[in-house]
C-alpha cells in the first residue's frame, strides 16, 4: 500500500484538490491543475472515483430491468453510497494536506 505523504499546501491548491472530488467538477482541477503534483494526485483519486459511481450507476440501470436479478440490485443501492464516502475521506485528505490513497480503488492511477 502506497504510503501517505503529507505536506504544505497552499488554499488554491486545497481548493482544486476539494474541487477533485466533486464529482464532474474534476475536469477543473485536471484542466487548471498546473505543476502541482497534489493536485494532480486529487484530480487521479477523484477521477476514479467518479468513474466507480458511474460504473455503480449503471450497474444498478442495467440491474433494475432484470426482475430475476432484483435483490442484487438491493445490495448494489447499498453499495451506491460508498464514493460519497469516498469523496467524504478524499476532501479530509485535501484539508489535511495529505496525499492518501482512498480506500479499495486508492491505488489506480489514470492521470500521470
Amino acid at each position: 500500500m502506497p504510503e501517505e505523504k503529507k505536506t504544505k499546501v497552499n488554499d488554491n491548491d486545497k481548493l482544486m484538490g476539494v474541487l477533485a472530488y466533486l464529482g464532474i467538477l474534476v475536469i477543473i482541477p485536471i484542466a487548471a491543475g498546473g505543476k502541482s503534483k497534489f493536485v494532480k494526485y486529487h484530480a487521479n483519486q477523484g477521477l476514479i472515483n467518479l468513474l466507480f459511481a458511474i460504473v455503480i450507476g449503471v450497474s444498478s440501470f442495467i440491474l433494475a430491468f432484470m426482475p430475476f436479478l432484483n435483490m442484487l440490485l438491493a445490495i448494489l443501492w447499498l453499495v451506491y453510497f460508498i464514493p460519497t464516502i469516498f469523496a467524504i475521506l478524499g476532501i479530509i485528505n485535501v484539508i489535511n494536506g495529505e496525499e492518501k490513497p482512498l480506500p479499495v480503488i486508492g491505488g489506480f492511477t489514470l492521470l500521470k
